[in-house]
């Protein structure tokens, strides 16, 4: 299950399986590894993760049917993030990301939601209709 390969096309999950925690290539310093273990939203990191996924949009743009490998991996690094800002939100959680304050984080969860939806609708938003984005990129 850690390769994405068939016999008509192969498309790399680097990025995904970098964030999803029931893969071998799995990483700590991925951007949900950061997010979970350090308490921090690693910008660099997460722009890792959302190229990957514009990526992966075009190359699926005329495909009805997504691999459910990759649907159930990008499902779950969704389900995740949000899950954990909402631990976030919550004083009682004892949960916080220590480098955002409350805007800079609502930024960044709109990117991370409307990029995941766009790509599940199979319509990426534009990337300069986005605040975050713009100056945090390296």
């Amino acid at each position: 299950m850690a390769d994405f390969c068939g016999a008509h096309h192969c498309m790399s999950m680097e990025q995904i399986n970098r964030n999803f925690p029931w893969c071998d290539e799995y990483d700590n310093d991925s951007f949900t590894g950061t997010l979970h273990e350090k308490n921090a939203w690693s910008d660099e990191e997460y722009f890792k993760l959302d190229d990957e996924i514009y990526n992966l949009s075009t190359k699926y743009n005329d495909i009805d049917q997504l691999p459910r490998v990759l649907v159930w991996r990008l499902m779950r690094i969704f389900s995740d993030v949000m899950m954990t800002i909402s631990c976030h939100s919550n004083p009682n959680d004892g949960y916080k990301i220590e480098n955002l304050n409350d805007e800079q984080l609502f930024d960044r969860r709109e990117r991370f939601q409307l990029v995941f939806e766009g790509f599940f609708k199979g319509e990426m938003p534009k990337k300069e209709y986005f605040d975050y984005g713009r100056s945090n990129r390296e």
